[in-house]
């Protein structure tokens, strides 16, 4: 009998051991104006995380203080005076190509660095290099190549920015790449790679516009995009897209689905519109201005590198209005079938299906929505091993993570965990653990 208790603790604790291995590591970005730093946190197979540490940059961020120059300020509820969205943009914080190194951007100082996973997932700086212009925003990698998109010249005007190139060694330092600026038409929001290392695809927030640039066999970009391709445009009745995350998939034929989500924050003549008493009794986002219901877009990337729209503006809703506002980041599960998207003004997560021709379809609305309203959900990651969605709450510093069912492609809350810093944090990035 004795034996038997024994070996049923044995297999219980055996059991436990098992359910909370590690899967990988997860990063945010605090964006502290003295000094920034990254958070990390152990992630387990069972989803939950466990704060590893806080590890410095190097380099300035912002504070509360948004890109625009504007200053913190609360009680406007002007959304861009908030500073809990500091980058407006995608991919500030991400991983080289090999899952060896966590790259973040500065935009304090306007400076990008490199720093090495060590053992325990514990983060040590290689190097700081500056960035293509003032105010970096995003980050692409591939093979032992990085490319940092930048806003400027101006703090205070957002309307230009670049692409900048640069090489990274096995030991993680980061080169400029020589002659490897691109100047874009407008404010960039998300850069990306095609999982071929073929095409980097980059959007602009100011201009709607989405450019695909052709890699060379050295990591040089073309000299001019091999495709352009601009969001879906305003009319009488539905404000202007200002796409922001983008995420790529798989699709037919040896081509790729771009994923980019797009929210409609201003009308055709780019003004804001004013919320309701409803809204501003119910969101705490919307106290001064609304939006339309936002929308993801599909295209497809074929082998020449070119963009063709596929599912124009599906929207987050059932109509225009009153749908899920500010639809911002999106990720999608390691099948390319189902991709999910922050809703920040709303709290809300909301489900698409990928259709393998590129065609999209909003599955659910909401698929998880902060009962307050008070979580303004940025940056998402899938974890490691692709069984949960790891997402980054603005205003609060923590990092949430859901569950996928792989079958329905639900979420499923499993925690949510503190740790960053309030209110103005910025990106969330997964590391696979391989000792």
């Amino acid at each position: 009998m004795k034996k038997f208790i024994l070996s049923t603790v044995f297999l219980a604790v055996s059991f436990s051991v098992a359910a909370k291995d590690v899967t990988g590591g997860v990063y945010v970005a605090t964006n502290n104006a003295d000094e920034n730093s990254v958070v990390g946190y152990t992630q387990y197979s069972d989803g939950t995380l466990s704060k590893i540490g806080e590890f410095k940059t190097g380099g300035k961020g912002t504070g509360l203080v948004e890109l625009f120059g504007l200053p913190y300020d609360p009680k406007s509820g002007h959304t861009f005076k908030d500073g809990i969205d500091p980058l407006a943009a995608a991919y500030g914080l991400w991983r080289s190509a090999d899952n060896k190194n966590v790259l973040v951007v500065n935009a304090g100082d306007g400076t990008l660095t490199s720093l090495r996973v060590q053992d325990d997932l514990s983060l040590k700086v290689v190097n700081k290099i500056a960035a293509g212009d003032i105010k970096p925003n995003g980050i692409a990698s591939y093979k032992n190549y990085v490319y940092v998109a930048s806003m400027g010249k101006k703090v205070d005007d957002p309307s230009e920015g670049n692409i900048k190139g640069y090489t990274i060694d096995d030991k993680g330092v980061l080169k400029a790449m020589p002659d490897s600026v691109r100047v874009l038409s407008g404010r960039p929001a998300s850069i990306e790679v095609t999982p071929d290392g073929k095409y980097l695809i980059i959007v602009e927030i100011t201009t709607g516009l989405v450019r695909s640039y052709a890699i060379g066999t050295d990591g040089e970009l073309s000299d001019q995009p091999v495709s352009m391709i601009y969001s879906p445009q305003a009319n009488k009745n539905r404000f202007f897209a200002l796409p922001i995350g983008t995420k790529i998939t798989k699709g037919e034929n040896g081509n790729f689905t771009l994923l980019v989500t797009e929210t409609r924050f201003i009308d055709s003549a780019r003004n804001f519109y004013n919320s309701t008493a409803e809204q501003k009794k119910k969101y705490p986002f919307l106290q001064r201005f609304q939006g339309q219901t936002g929308s993801v877009t599909s295209y497809n990337i074929d082998k020449e590198g070119k963009l063709t729209m596929v599912s124009p503006d599906v929207l987050a809703g059932d109509d225009i209005w009153g749908g899920e506002q500010a639809v911002c980041w999106v990720t999608a599960s390691k099948n390319g079938k189902y991709a999910w998207t922050t809703n920040p003004l709303t709290s809300s997560i909301s489900t698409y299906t990928v259709n393998s021709d590129g065609s999209i379809k909003l599955k659910k609305q909401v698929d998880y929505q902060d009962a307050k309203y008070d979580e303004y959900f940025l940056d998402m990651d899938l974890s490691a091993d692709g069984n949960y969605v790891n997402v980054l709450s603005g205003n609060t510093g923590k990092a949430f993570v859901f569950k996928i069912d792989h079958q329905s492609g639900d979420l499923t809350k499993v925690g949510e965990y503190p740790g960053s810093a309030l209110i103005h944090s910025f990106g969330i990035v997964t590391i696979p653990y391989n000792k």
